[in-house]
């Protein structure tokens, strides 16, 4: 075996990494929806994991919300541009 692992007790932690994403449309959302209920500090201090499952579900409630409603009005738009 190697010496090296036995020496190093626990796992190897994870370095994070300095990659930035590109934001989706939905990031973007998420991000308005925190701001909104006053979490935008702690999302940008601890990361979308340092959420409670509380917030977390109550951004993705209203993110699903204002999904459907989006989608609600392109199809009015579509049938309305259809009509003509």
């Amino acid at each position: 075996m190697n010496n090296d692992l036995l020496n190093k007790p626990g796992k190897k932690s994870k370095s994070k990494s300095t990659k930035k994403k590109i934001l989706t449309d939905n990031d973007i959302m998420k991000y308005e929806i925190a701001s909104e209920l006053g979490l935008l500090d702690k999302v940008t201090e601890q990361g979308w994991a340092g959420l409670t499952a509380k917030e977390a579900g109550r951004i993705g409630g209203i993110l699903t919300s204002r999904k459907k409603q989006q989608k609600k009005m392109m199809e009015e738009t579509k049938k309305d541009d259809g009509a003509v």
